[in-house]
């Protein structure tokens, strides 16, 4: 897939029900869930790289039918937890 600046982008599957986002996606904005007083990482509201796309807890995967219900970062990589 290809964002509105044409960066490519994909979703790997990372374990059951956990994907990883990989591509060349440099710039991103992070937002925690509703009521939190800090950012936490382990417990993120959406996050947005530049060009896109925004995720956000209930949305579905680009492209796919799965529906967001956690986003976190491991390692370095923004893991999206489905149902």
């Amino acid at each position: 897939m290809k964002n509105r600046y044409g960066d490519e982008y994909s979703f790997e599957l990372v374990s059951e029900n956990t994907y990883t986002i990989v591509g060349d996606l440099k710039h991103w904005r992070f937002g925690g869930v509703e009521g939190q007083e800090s950012l936490n990482t382990n417990e993120l509201g959406f996050v947005d790289p530049s060009g896109g796309p925004f995720i956000g807890i209930g949305d579905n995967l680009p492209g796919m039918k799965n529906t967001v219900k956690r986003i976190y970062v491991e390692n370095d990589r923004i893991l999206f937890e489905v149902q």
